[in-house]
């Protein structure tokens, strides 16, 4: 008998539908890969089940151990035994990982919270998931990968019954990943019914015993995970045949006889807060090249770019940067971008995102912020710019006005690029550029990047894809503990040698 049944699910969001008559059902102890291009409808589905989207504002059924359940909340859908993980974690990082778990369930003891229970039952549910850590640990001191264990310790201390994990490992070293599977295959084994949500096809088939795939709001697939070959799946997902992952990158494009677009001597940062320093990073860019960075998180590999750009308030930076022949030290990312060079960051709601403005607005920040401070604005032409920018972009939205807010994680990361293309800087760093991006959408990124080489751009990708990272760059740089530890010819790539120099391969300058 299924765990939770999904009947005749749909959507609408103003005259927009965004699901149609969906049906899904998740069954106790078998993992569902729920597949889609972003915009599918994939999140609206699981914001229904979680109680996100209440009762009375969607039509269908929803039934829990076959009887008709509704949910007016996330509390009553936590209650009912339903969690998600979202992408973006959620996490209150001053409080302890004990504190986090048992937030607004503090166990109580005479009417004050029991300090030793709640450690010692965090305790228990951290050892149930793996995690090493103590139940005092600030969740600031944790990584990316940790932070998520404390949230599956979480919904297991809440007897969850359903756990919904949306693009678990975007940020997880290997190490992690390896962990977290170990995890989902063990509370597969213990009767939990998961709810898979990812763009990465490997995990899909390592972990899935059956797939769904929306299109368009619509469940156009579902099937054993064995029974749908990988590229049936990709077609049936973008609704048209995509043979291969990576367009064919083009050649002879770098610009040799030319001085360095962009030059690193030396470069280091310093941060204030006294959690060391990162460097020193040597490197030049040519104008038509994409210089690829890797390193598992936490060497560095971003924040010195950051940090170059003036971004970083509480650091201290050494050496030198040569932009286009001159001393490059700008005092913020906004003189930077006037300057002639962009950077995409890692965490799109905090780095490049305005959450409550349209999209129009996310669209024309740049081109505006680059422009002279004092300057009219003429709304007509900025919209029908924007509108001109998405469509070009195939960024599905409804109107140009809308919160970027509403639109999926791939959409917004085009709006971003978007946003770029508008001022056309000369080098553009792209942090992650496609993280939580669908198929589709990635291939339409890559043909994107291919064509700002062509424009003779300079781009830097920093990537923890190793697989995308080897098909778009002219050379990778390493970064360990937060130092170089190697360069590698595209002649030469390889995910070993990557991996070799990212966990600990001997330092040397680049």
């Amino acid at each position: 008998m299924p765990v939770i049944e999904l009947k005749n699910i749909s959507k609408r969001f103003g005259g927009v539908r965004a699901l149609t008559d969906v049906n899904l059902s998740l069954q106790p102890g078998k993992v569902l890969a729920l597949v889609g291009e972003n915009g599918a409808g994939k999140s609206t589905l699981m914001k229904i089940l979680s109680g996100v989207i209440r009762e009375g504002d969607y039509e269908g059924q929803i039934f829990i151990d076959g009887k008709e359940s509704a949910f007016r909340s996330p509390a009553e859908a936590d209650e009912a035994g339903i969690a998600i993980i979202h992408q973006e974690l959620a996490s209150f990082a001053p409080l302890s990982v004990a504190e986090n778990i048992f937030l607004g369930h503090w166990p109580t003891k005479g009417g004050f919270v029991d300090w030793k229970k709640m450690e010692h039952d965090a305790l228990h549910w951290l050892k149930q998931v793996g995690a090493d850590f103590s139940p005092t640990t600030k969740m600031a001191e944790l990584s990316t990968g940790s932070r998520q264990m404390v949230e599956i310790a979480k919904a297991l201390s809440r007897n969850a019954t359903t756990l919904i994990l949306d693009e678990p490992t975007s940020s997880l070293t290997p190490g992690e990943t390896t962990k977290l599977f170990a995890v989902i295959r063990d509370l597969r084994s213990k009767g939990t019914a998961l709810v898979y949500i990812s763009h990465k096809m490997e995990e899909i088939y390592a972990l899935a015993d059956t797939v769904a795939i929306l299109r368009d709001g619509s469940c156009v697939h579902q099937s054993k995970a064995s029974e749908i070959d990988e590229a049936k799946l990709i077609a049936t997902m973008v609704g048209r045949p995509l043979d291969r992952l990576f367009p064919d990158k083009p050649q002879g494009l770098i610009d040799h006889a030319s001085a360095p677009l962009l030059q690193a001597r030396g470069l280091k940062v310093r941060a204030l807060s006294g959690r060391g320093e990162i460097g020193p990073l040597s490197f030049e860019l040519r104008r038509g090249e994409i210089l690829g960075f890797a390193g598992l998180l936490g060497s560095g590999r971003s924040e010195i770019f950051e940090a170059m750009l003036g971004g970083t308030a509480r650091s201290d930076r050494d050496g030198e940067v040569i932009f286009k022949g001159q001393r490059f030290k700008p005092a913020s990312p906004r003189e930077g971008l006037r300057e002639g060079i962009g950077m995409i960051g890692e965490e799109r709601k905090r780095d490049s995102l305005f959450v409550q403005r349209s999209l129009e607005e996310n669209v024309s920040i740049a081109r505006l912020a680059s422009g002279p401070l004092l300057s009219v604005l003429k709304r007509k032409q900025e919209t029908a710019q924007a509108k001109k920018r998405l469509e070009e972009l195939r960024t599905r939205f409804h109107v140009t006005d809308q919160k970027i807010s509403d639109l999926s994680g791939g959409n917004q990361q085009k709006v971003i690029f978007g946003r770029l293309l508008e001022i056309a800087p000369d080098v553009l760093i792209l942090d992650e550029p496609t993280r939580g991006v669908d198929v589709g959408a990635k291939y339409e990124i890559y043909q994107m990047i291919f064509e700002l080489t062509k424009a003779g751009k300079g781009l830097i990708v920093i990537s923890s894809d190793l697989p995308e990272l080897m098909a778009l760059s002219d050379r990778i740089v390493v970064m360990s503990a937060k130092r170089v530890s190697g360069e590698i010819p595209r002649a030469q790539f390889s995910q070993e040698r990557v991996m070799e120099l990212a966990v600990g391969g001997r330092t040397r300058g680049v």
